[in-house]
C-alpha cells in the first residue's frame, strides 16, 4: 500500500501493522519486541503516523481537554513532540534517573523485565493541570502507570493516555483503567 493513498486512519493502521518489524527474543527470550526503527526509517510513514496520533488527541470540538503532554524517554519524545506542537501546549520529558537537572520527583516501577525508575522535573507539573501521557507502546502499563502516580502527586489531572501501539494481549490497558475511562486510552493500532 502506497503512502500516497492512506486517506483513512485505518488505511494507515493497516500499512504501520504490515511495516512495523518484530524482533523475537529481544531484550529477553519469549518477548517479540515491536520496534518504532520501522516507522522512522520511512519519512512518509512517520508523518503518517504523527498526523493519526495527532486525530486521536482528546478534544472537545476545536479544544484540546489537556494542557500539558508528558512523555517518555527516549522513544516516547519522538512523536510526543509533534503532539505537543499540534497541541500549542508543553512538553514535560520523563526521563530515566540522572537525565533531568534540578529538583525532580522520581516514581519507581515494575516493567516486563524489572524495577526501574522515572522523573520528571519539579514545578512542571501543577494543581489543575491536565496532563496527558503519551509513549510508543503500551505493554504491562508500568511505565505509563508511574507517570500517572507523578501526576496525581503534583495535584494534577490525567486527560488520557495515547501510544503509537497497545500490545492488547498484556494487561496494560486493565492497568491504566484505575487512572481513567477506558475511552482515554487511545493507540493508532492494537496487536
Amino acid at each position: 500500500m502506497s503512502t500516497e493513498r492512506i486517506a483513512t486512519i485505518e488505511d494507515c493502521r493497516k500499512l504501520l501493522k504490515k511495516e512495523i518489524k518484530t524482533f523475537p527474543d529481544w531484550p529477553e527470550k519469549g518477548v517479540n519486541f515491536k520496534d518504532v526503527q520501522s516507522i522512522l526509517y520511512k519519512p512518509e510513514l512517520a508523518v503518517l503516523t504523527s498526523h493519526y496520533l495527532q486525530e486521536l488527541l482528546p478534544k472537545q470540538n476545536t479544544d484540546y481537554l489537556f494542557n500539558k503532554i508528558l512523555c517518555f524517554d527516549a522513544r516516547g519524545f519522538l512523536f510526543g513532540f509533534d503532539l505537543a506542537k499540534a497541541a500549542k501546549t508543553p512538553m514535560i520529558l520523563a526521563r530515566k534517573p540522572g537525565k533531568l537537572p534540578g529538583e525532580v520527583i522520581t516514581q519507581t516501577f515494575e516493567k516486563e523485565y524489572g524495577l526501574d525508575e522515572i522523573q520528571v522535573q519539579k514545578g512542571l507539573i501543577n494543581p489543575g493541570d491536565k496532563v496527558l501521557i503519551h509513549d510508543d507502546l503500551l505493554a504491562t502499563g508500568g511505565t505509563a502507570r508511574a507517570a500517572a502516580e507523578i501526576i496525581l502527586k503534583c495535584g494534577a489531572e490525567i486527560a488520557g493516555f495515547n501510544f503509537i501501539m497497545d500490545l492488547s494481549f498484556l494487561p496494560g490497558r486493565k492497568v491504566l483503567q484505575k487512572y481513567v475511562d477506558d475511552s482515554k486510552i487511545n493507540a493508532l493500532l492494537t496487536f
